[in-house]
């Protein structure tokens, strides 16, 4: 977990820079942008604690090892991200829906892949 934490922060650095920027996701960074940068009220606020809380399910689904409910959190979080994303962001928040199923694809893989691995052990 803490691999794949350390890969999201680090991407940045190892893709290289788009030549060609859709208008969506150039708005869609900007709402995201705006949005941190705005007034924090108590709606903002709690919101933001969705994110701990939901690394602290997905670790604990894994402390359980649990491959479904481990699925389901990654799962939950990719389609809270995504909704939230629309519903704030309108038409450009759908420019992350391909890059965020291609994600949750790529982590819902590796997650089986090492509850299968521990398996074998």
């Amino acid at each position: 977990m803490m691999l794949s934490i350390f890969a999201l922060f680090t991407s940045m650095f190892w893709f290289p820079k788009p030549e060609i920027v859709s208008k969506n996701v150039i708005d869609f960074l900007e709402f995201e942008k705006e949005y941190l940068h705005g007034e924090w009220n108590l709606s903002k606020i709690l919101l933001s604690f969705t994110i701990p809380i939901s690394f602290i399910a997905l670790g604990l689904a894994f402390w359980k090892r649990s491959l479904i409910m481990s699925i389901a959190v990654v799962l939950l979080m990719a389609t809270g991200k995504m909704v939230w994303s629309i519903q704030n962001a309108g038409e450009s928040g759908k420019s992350i829906l391909i890059p965020a199923i291609l994600g949750l694809l790529i982590c819902c893989g590796l997650i089986f892949y090492g509850f299968k691995r521990l398996e074998k052990k």
